[in-house]
């Protein structure tokens, strides 16, 4: 499911602590690409039914939902009733709607715990090459076309001491870009980590204004992205039926943003937890689907994953009070 490969990794951090705002910090790490597309094929492929409805439940406390009767806990399963008017009975529900579920209580005893926000402006751009032949050679402005760009924290494309230049200092964002053939490329505007979070309008402003600084002229967008990160907060209470995962679950890194692979590695042990009681329902006769969501939340949220992602959590308190300096010396 990867689609490119980079075989070195670029950051700029020039600005601050004497560093030249030209100078180029090369990581000799490899980046890969996800073709989000192929890997949506390879875990879709499995026999499955597709119902083109959503639900109309929402959590109003631990395993109660409104409207009433639209979500119904049994011995056996739980029925939850959808927006075409249609039953689904079924043993398990598990919770992938994303950040904004309705459908998983979160733990109250953690409410006073805020999400930080990772948002991002990017666009798949075709950009004007810089001579005739239609081809960049090496670069595209400053960043090489054989290496992928995590990090440019710099704010040289802003007038010294203007309000964007303050406002940048600030609340700071990186640009991270991504060629991928010709003059195509991926430029994406990013706030890290911030509460309260950053527009998407001053992340394509300050993206455009950056672009324009370094001579690179975009003469085509194939797409947008609008990028939407919750990022810590608190998780979901135990002892509910319905077992949140992914974004449902607050698992998302809470101080990087990443996710990919913490959810494909505990899709596993969840799958492995719930199995478990299938496989004990088939010698004893009786499926417990209480115990079952409990043993998928457990595995999800072991004390050590827990552990690993309060550590991560204080990572997210420390970067949300740095300015553009201080992040520039922490990376």
């Amino acid at each position: 499911c990867i689609n490119r490969k980079w075989k070195v990794t670029d950051c700029y951090f020039g600005g601050s602590f004497g560093i030249p705002t030209e100078e180029r910090f090369r990581i000799n790490r490899p980046y890969y690409r996800v073709d989000r597309f192929q890997l949506q094929d390879v875990l879709s492929d499995t026999c499955f039914e597709v119902i083109k409805a959503n639900h109309e439940s929402k959590a109003i406390g631990l395993n109660m939902f409104s409207p009433t009767d639209s979500l119904v806990h049994t011995q056996q399963g739980s029925t939850i009733t959808l927006s075409d008017g249609s039953v689904v009975n079924t043993k398990i529900i598990v919770d992938c709607t994303g950040h904004e579920s309705k459908l998983i209580f979160k733990n109250p005893a953690e409410s006073c715990i805020e999400a930080g926000y990772q948002i991002a402006y990017g666009m798949t751009a075709i950009v004007e090459p810089l001579d005739d032949s239609n081809e960049f050679t090496t670069d595209i402005g400053p960043y090489d076309k054989e290496a992928m760009t995590l990090f440019d924290y710099r704010t040289d494309h802003f007038e010294e001491e203007s309000m964007e230049e303050k406002k940048a200092i600030a609340a700071p964002t990186f640009m991270y870009a991504m060629p991928l053939k010709d003059n195509k490329i991926f430029f994406e505007e990013t706030s890290l980590v911030a509460r309260p979070a950053i527009s998407f309008r001053e992340c394509k402003d300050r993206c455009l204004t950056r672009l324009e600084y370094l001579g690179i002229k975009v003469i085509g967008v194939e797409e947008e992205e609008f990028c939407y990160i919750p990022m810590g907060g608190p998780l979901p209470a135990r002892d509910q039926r319905v077992i949140g995962f992914g974004g449902a679950a607050a698992m998302v890194h809470p101080s990087t943003g990443y996710h990919l692979c913490r959810a494909l590695i505990a899709a596993s042990d969840m799958v492995d937890a719930v199995e478990k009681e299938f496989a004990a329902a088939d010698s004893s006769g009786t499926f417990n689907p209480d115990r079952a969501a409990a043993n998928a939340c457990n595995a999800l949220w072991s004390p050590s994953n827990i552990r690993q992602r309060n550590f991560a959590v204080f990572g997210g308190e420390f970067l949300m009070k740095q300015d553009v300096i201080g992040l520039r010396g922490f990376f």
